[in-house]
């Protein structure tokens, strides 16, 4: 084989070679780039749920009420200071 046909021949298959992965590339990249496009209807319902139960949680186990007057006792004491 004479050196012309060896560096057509290395040519052809580089170029065969590349061909190959820009297609193998493109097409993965076309595959995985649509997952993460931000939050879902589905996630949000799951956060909204999460809320949901820890609303719950505080309103059946009478810590609410706790919160809730200590939170009128230091607005009382705002206002009483004011006077």
């Amino acid at each position: 084989m004479s050196q012309n046909s060896l560096l057509k021949a290395s040519v052809e298959a580089r170029i065969r070679l590349t061909g190959w992965t820009d297609t193998t590339v493109t097409r993965i990249r076309k595959r995985y780039a649509n997952l993460d496009r931000g939050q879902t209807a589905f996630e949000y319902l799951g956060i909204i749920l999460v809320v949901v139960v820890i609303i719950g949680a505080i309103a059946g186990s009478g810590i609410g009420t706790a919160i809730s007057n200590k939170i009128a006792k230091a607005v009382e004491s705002i206002k009483a200071g004011g006077k």
